[in-house]
């Protein structure tokens, strides 16, 4: 099958015709093409489940052209600091009339899941075209990405509306469905993801679909973020130490960024580019303006000759490619189109190293990384030792697998403990939205985040909870149902 790699403009070539893109995506179409119309070929229903994975075509879930790129919100964690759209974060003291990423999640993640609910709705209309295997293997992808938007809902908002049939997100949207607990929602995510680990094949992630070894990392992600430890050590280390396992740590960690994604071994899940036709601002927005760089806490926490540190951030006197005077990453000769932070870092990861002064124009299309070996190795680590089996030498082994990967080579550590399990994946995930969802799940945001420095003042960041609010534009629709987060 292709690749489901898809443009905003071309999304809307294939279903609107002359409606316009904006209108497209605001006003869900897809149902109103119509059931009789639509659902009568395999092409259709192929249009339908690529519908569902462009709901990860934005700035909040990896780039566009011109825009912010998902990457900037690295600084909802520890790790970074912005001078772009999402500063208000930074300043604290946010309301559901904050706008910005708060209503931006809310509304992609319940657009991926409408479109996976229609896809699965209508799937059945041209269930006589497939064998079994493939029809339940389309199922699977659909339930996963739900699977995967509401993870991202519970994580920020606690209890959200559980939509498991489509309903249109306009002037009546949720049909009217109250908040469900927030333990019924992961128990609907957990049925969704375990009937895509059954149905998803068992091979290496190549062409855009997911496949089991998604699945699994996202079930790991859910059972951890309750917590639930022995279960993520079984089901990750069944899988880790099975004789099926296609993935392994690649060999050039800069390359599983840039430069080396096609069939890259490392990479479980991630949203696909290609240019000329489909690209997006990552190199002009992180590389160029410079809207995202590291802050002073995440330097810190390299240990001294980790290699990862020039391949994941700039610090003064690298060589960089913006600054055509001295070729350093210094304000003397800086031909980027913003100036150098107050940190004096910027980050390198993801970025292509030899473009100067990335522009809008630029075609940059490295795929945005979601999910990799690495992290499920960390997640096995932690797994084991939080359910009491930190002494088993495979959990070590696989955290040491991480640390001596080539090209990183760092000295082993001799015991598994909490705080270098901690350590070594804010390093090894740094600037791949990881960090955040860590230090939500581990409970100490509340510590690490006040003690942020945000701008050249010294000002330091508020923290304003664990859950975001229910954006206001949904609670002044469903006032007479639902109730805000306490807080707000």
């Amino acid at each position: 099958m292709k690749k489901y790699i898809i443009t905003g403009i071309s999304l809307c070539l294939l279903f609107t015709g002359v409606t316009s893109c904006s209108d497209f995506l605001d006003r869900q179409p897809l149902a109103q093409v119509g059931a009789d119309a639509f659902w009568k070929t395999k092409k259709d229903a192929d249009k339908a489940l690529t519908a569902v994975y462009a709901a990860f075509r934005n700035g909040t879930f990896s780039a566009v052209p011109a825009g912010g790129p998902c990457s900037e919100l690295e600084c909802l964690s520890d790790n970074a600091v912005t001078r772009g759209a999402h500063l208000a974060i930074l300043q604290g003291n946010i309301t559901p009339s904050t706008g910005g990423i708060l209503n931006d999640m809310w509304m992609h993640s319940f657009r991926g899941v409408s479109a996976a609910n229609y896809f699965l709705d209508n799937i059945g209309q041209v269930k006589g075209l497939y064998d079994e295997i493939d029809f339940n293997k389309m199922r699977a992808e659909a339930l996963f990405l739900r699977a995967y938007f509401y993870n991202e809902l519970v994580v920020h908002y606690g209890d959200v509306p559980l939509l498991t049939k489509y309903v249109k997100l306009d002037d009546a949207p949720y049909g009217n469905t109250a908040r469900t607990a927030r333990n019924e929602v992961v128990k609907q995510m957990l049925t969704d993801v375990d009937y895509a680990l059954a149905n998803l094949p068992d091979v290496a992630y190549t062409n855009g679909h997911a496949v089991k070894g998604s699945a699994l990392m996202l079930k790991c992600r859910i059972l951890l973020n309750d917590h639930k430890y022995a279960e993520v050590a079984n089901i990750a280390g069944e899988y880790i130490h099975g004789n099926t396992n296609p993935f392994r740590l690649a060999d050039d960690f800069a390359g599983i960024f840039f430069g080396k994604q096609l069939n890259n071994p490392e990479i479980m899940f991630s949203v696909q580019f290609t240019a000329p036709d489909d690209f997006h601002a990552l190199d002009q927005m992180a590389g160029s303006r410079m809207t995202i760089f590291p802050s002073l806490n995440l330097r810190a926490a390299f240990e001294m000759g980790d290699p990862r540190i020039k391949m994941t951030l700039y610090e003064p006197g690298d060589p960089w490619a913006n600054n055509d005077k001295t070729g350093k990453f210094e304000e003397n000769g800086n031909r980027a189109e913003g100036t150098i932070p107050f940190t004096n870092l910027a980050f390198k990861k993801s970025l292509n190293p030899t473009v100067m002064a990335p522009k809008a124009s630029t075609l940059s299309d490295q795929h945005f990384v979601k999910m990799r070996y690495a992290d499920l190795l960390l997640m096995y680590a932690e797994a084991m030792f939080e359910s009491g089996q930190g002494n088993d030498p495979r959990a070590l082994a696989a955290l040491n697998a991480v640390r001596q990967r080539p090209g990183v080579n760092m000295q082993p550590r001799t015991q598994l403990t909490r705080e270098n399990i901690r350590d070594e994946r804010r390093v090894e995930l740094a600037y791949e939205g990881i960090r955040y969802y860590d230090i939500i799940r581990w409970d100490i945001a509340k510590d690490v985040i006040p003690t942020v420095v945000y701008n050249s003042g010294g000002t330091k960041r508020k923290f304003d909870g664990n859950l975001w609010p229910i954006p206001q534009a949904q609670m002044d629709i469903m006032a007479d149902i639902w109730k805000q987060n306490p807080g707000f």
